[in-house]
């Protein structure tokens, strides 16, 4: 009889051991709270205590938050800016002058004196060559005036030195007025038609 009782009482502190070593049962699962008094349901947004941990999602409206209002601002016209005035473009009169009038030089003579006469008069003046003289270019007439060009006969034109003959007067009785390089006188610039000035002076 002994023995029985203390099999019973080994098999119930086994039992007891095997309880402890499992723990604690576990918790039922959690369920809703109950609607709150008029309607009110978890569902309707209603805020209840939770266990610490726990979250509930907030619902969102049916189809969704409404958008955003811009407010509108009154329309304010630009400002308008008085005209500038502008001044009229300059306009330039340009006045042409009138063409100054050339004067020609005097032409080659045909009742005037002749080469020789030129360079026979010419024979004996200071600054002129003692040698033979032939006329390389003229002689030139206008009114009783007379130019010739001179230079030794023989040389070559484009080298030998030229000089210049300004005479006055009939074929056979010719004054010279000037001679030698440079016959722009102050007499031949006052005195001489313009023609044989153009001839002497280039003017």
């Amino acid at each position: 009889m002994l023995r029985i009782v203390c099999y019973r009482f080994l098999a119930l502190a086994g039992l007891v051991t095997l309880l402890a070593a499992c723990g604690e049962p576990p918790a039922p699962p959690l369920t809703a709270p109950p609607d709150a008094p008029g309607g009110a349901s978890a569902s309707s947004g209603a805020a209840y205590p939770l266990p610490s941990g726990i979250t509930v999602p907030v619902p969102v409206p049916t189809g969704g938050f409404p958008p955003a209002t811009v407010p509108t601002l009154p329309y304010v016209p630009p400002a308008t800016l008085p005209p500038v005035a502008t001044t009229p473009p300059r306009t330039t009169t340009t006045t042409t002058a009138a063409p100054t009038p050339t004067t020609p030089p005097a032409a080659k003579c045909r009742s005037g004196p002749t080469a020789a006469q030129v360079v026979a008069v010419l024979k004996g003046l200071p600054g002129i060559p003692d040698r033979k003289l032939a006329v390389s270019d003229g002689p030139f007439c206008a009114g009783s005036w007379q130019f010739a060009q001179v230079q030794i006969a023989g040389e070559d034109p484009k080298k030998a030195e030229q000089l210049f003959v300004v005479t006055t007067g009939t074929p056979t009785a010719l004054k010279v007025i000037e001679a030698g390089t440079d016959v722009c006188s102050v007499e031949v610039q006052t005195k001489a038609p313009a023609g044989i000035r153009v001839r002497a002076c280039g003017a």
